[in-house]
């Protein structure tokens, strides 16, 4: 397979550095879901990490010195991983690929060691750009007719930390990439009017064309982090209707 990086230019040197800012452990189990040719694990290994694994639904199937790839629908995903085995997941523009993120999410819950954290990106349908082309076009940026075909679950920050609580699991940290706030994956005349709107005053939150999520594993037992699909529906439907 081909080694090649499948994101906007810059975005894997950006989540390079953030890795080695939150696990200077380099014998810490590390998980690339959706590691496409290995290029993020290549990145690592360079760096010196040596518990590298990476799942995808076609991995490399070649050897590479401390990487195991894992044949994985993640879809469907189940996992060889021992229940709280990884320290850190990474997964770089992958979210928006999966139809079933809920239970995707259920299994990276389960390998997570508690206080584990997982480091993933998606296109960022928060931006200025994204939120014009909304409103212009009723079109949502990256997923309309010239985004890519397999791009099916958009993520917006609201809704998906509802899902993440049901897991145990928490957004610490988000944020936009670039870093300066641009969208180089925008047309012309759509950056301008951003531009224009932006000095008025309206912000994304967060800017750029990629959102950039650190999620951490709570480190209270599952019984109490985890709040069911079952328990939230029937809490809500048994409160007292205004």
């Amino acid at each position: 397979m081909k080694l090649e990086e499948r994101a906007n230019a810059g975005l894997h040197p950006h989540i390079l550095a953030k890795i080695e800012s939150i696990q200077a452990d380099k014998a810490a189990r590390i998980v690339d879901v959706g590691c496409g040719s290995g290029a993020m694990l290549d990145r690592l290994a360079a760096r010196g990490y040596g518990n590298l694994h990476g799942l995808d639904i076609a991995p490399p199937t070649s050897a590479r010195l401390g990487i195991n790839f894992i044949e994985c629908d993640l879809d469907a995903c189940v996992t060889p991983l021992a229940d709280q085995s990884v320290d850190l997941i990474v997964s770089i523009e992958v979210f928006e690929h999966i139809e079933n993120i809920g239970s995707l999410l259920a299994e990276l819950a389960r390998i997570l060691s508690p206080g584990g954290k997982i480091l993933a990106t998606t296109p960022n349908v928060h931006s200025v750009e994204a939120r014009l082309r909304h409103l212009l076009l009723g079109q949502l940026k990256q997923f309309d007719a010239i985004g890519d075909p397999t791009h099916v679950t958009p993520i917006f920050l609201f809704p998906f930390e509802r899902v993440l609580r049901r897991h145990g699991l928490e957004i610490a940290q988000s944020w936009g990439f670039p870093l300066d706030g641009s969208s180089p994956t925008s047309r012309t005349g759509l950056r301008r009017v951003a531009s224009v709107l932006r000095a008025l005053g309206v912000k994304g939150s967060p800017s750029g064309d990629q959102l950039c999520m650190l999620i951490q594993k709570r480190a209270e037992p599952a019984s109490t982090a985890v709040v069911s699909k079952r328990v939230a529906l029937t809490a809500h439907y048994q409160a007292p209707q205004r």
